[in-house]
Order: structure tokens, then C-alpha cells, then sequence
């Protein structure tokens, strides 16, 4: 336990060392030029918006954690928690994706992605509410969105000939930024990757009770009475300091690659201020 309250001591240092917010890209950046091809949504606007979300959810996780250091305990409720983790995890790691690729192309597109969805949901939350014989307005608007999408994905040579659509589920892009396990012998993810992360908190969200009790501590408060008894379910200290390490990672990388975007050209230049 002990090391686990020190690993989470460690990831809340950590995060606050991070900056509160990224700078805007500098003229004539990769991400400055970017902006013209994705401007429906700029692409370095959308990357912000993902770790702002993602920040102002580890911001609550770490608040309702009390850590009693005389006394080596960690108050922590598992429910509540993984559902703030969980969202941190999945944005934080949508705004890696956005940035991961060395190629241009992928970037736009990506960013064109993730605005065409932006559109749909609109349109189906509209109808959602208003039905879809009053939901017209908003359907002729997120067609317009979707042509003007298709014509500054059209301005980059490579994307002319693929077709827009939505960007690839959750899980599909939590696969794509999280690294394989380095043991030889496993063939599946390390336990600190984003995937299985999200997984995790995505099994105490929705109460899969065999999942959660394996990653819980759990402690029998009284005797089985007619073959029932009552529980005490505790967060597992070492997971979660696990995941809060990997959610202040992939803001970390984030930043990193997005600073790099925003001060340098195509050709590998520091561009100036």
C-alpha cells in the first residue's frame, strides 16, 4: 500500500508540474498551417478542448482522493473515481491520436473526423429532442458542415480520393496509442497502457462485478446470515495509482508532441515567435 500512496504522491507532483493550458501554435508551424485545412475546427482547437476535459476530470480525481501520510492510508470511493479516470483517459489519449502521426495528412484527417462526429451527434441530439420531423434545421446544417468538411479535406492531395466518415471507435484509438507488453511471453498490453486503463474503469463504471472484485480489495464486515453478508469494496491502491500515472503520461506526451507542432515548420525548423 505503501508504495502505491507514494506512486500516487508521485503522478499528483507530476501533474502539477504540467501547464495549465498549451500556447497557440506560432505563424508558420505545422499546426499553424494546419488550421487552414481543418478550420471548421481547427485541429490544435480540438486537441485543447480533449485535454481540457481530460485535465478537469484528474483535477476532481485528485481532490477526492485524502491521503493520511502519518497514518499511511488513502480515502478513495472506486466508483465514482474510475468514471472520472475513465473520461481523463479516453480524452487524453483521442488528443494523442489527433497528433501521433508524422504525416500531415493523417492529422487533417483525423481532425475532419472527429468534426464530421461532432456534426452527426448534433443532428441526432436534435432529433432526440425535437423528433425527426422537427429536427429539419439541424439536419440541413450538419449537411452543410459535412460538404465544408469535404471541401477542406478535397485541399489536401493525399485525402481526395478517401472518403470522410466518422473516426474509428474508442477502443480502436486507445489501441493505437498504447504500447504492447515487453514481456516475451505475454502477448497482450502492459497494464499501464491507455487501453487497459480505460478498460478497467470502464469495468467499475458499468459494475462488472467479477472485474471489479478482482482489481478491488475486498473485506467481509460480518458473518453470512440465511447465505448473506455484507462487503466493504475498496479501490485496489496499486491499480490506481497505475492509472493516474497513465493519464498524467499521456498529457505529458501530449504536450510534448503538441509543442513540438507548434514551433516547428515541415522541414524540421524551429519556427520563430
Amino acid at each position: 500500500m505503501q508504495l502505491g500512496i507514494r506512486a500516487i504522491q508521485t503522478a499528483r507532483v507530476r501533474y502539477r508540474d504540467l501547464p495549465d493550458q498549451l500556447p497557440a501554435p506560432l505563424s508558420g508551424s505545422m499546426l499553424d498551417l494546419e488550421r487552414a485545412y481543418t478550420a471548421r475546427e481547427p485541429l490544435d482547437t480540438l486537441v485543447m478542448a480533449h485535454r481540457a476535459r481530460a485535465s478537469e476530470n484528474l483535477d476532481r480525481v485528485f481532490e477526492m482522493m485524502m491521503i493520511k501520510e502519518d497514518e499511511g492510508k488513502l480515502l478513495a470511493y472506486p466508483f465514482s473515481l474510475y468514471s472520472l479516470i475513465r473520461t481523463a483517459v479516453e480524452a487524453a489519449a483521442t488528443a494523442v491520436w489527433l497528433l501521433k502521426s508524422s504525416k500531415k495528412a493523417d492529422r487533417v484527417l483525423r481532425a475532419l473526423q472527429l468534426a464530421y462526429r461532432n456534426s452527426q451527434e448534433a443532428m441526432r441530439f436534435a432529433e432526440l429532442i425535437k423528433g425527426k420531423a422537427g429536427a429539419g434545421p439541424a439536419r440541413q446544417g450538419a449537411a452543410k458542415t459535412i460538404d465544408r468538411l469535404n471541401q477542406l479535406k478535397d485541399t489536401v492531395g493525399p485525402l481526395r480520393q478517401v472518403e470522410l466518415g466518422p473516426p474509428p471507435k474508442y477502443t480502436a484509438i486507445l489501441t493505437a496509442v498504447s504500447p504492447k507488453s515487453r514481456d516475451s511471453s505475454r502477448a497482450g498490453y502492459e497494464i499501464s497502457s491507455p487501453l487497459v486503463v480505460w478498460k478497467v474503469s470502464s469495468a467499475f463504471l458499468h459494475g462488472s462485478e467479477q472485474v471489479v472484485r478482482a482489481l478491488s480489495d475486498v473485506r467481509q464486515m460480518g458473518r453470512f446470515t440465511d447465505g448473506v453478508a455484507s462487503f466493504e469494496i475498496t479501490p485496489s491502491i496499486q491499480m490506481l495509482a497505475v492509472s493516474l500515472g497513465t493519464c498524467v503520461d499521456l498529457i505529458a506526451q501530449l504536450d510534448e508532441r503538441y509543442t513540438y507542432l507548434a514551433t516547428h515548420d515541415y522541414a524540421g525548423r524551429s519556427v520563430s515567435s
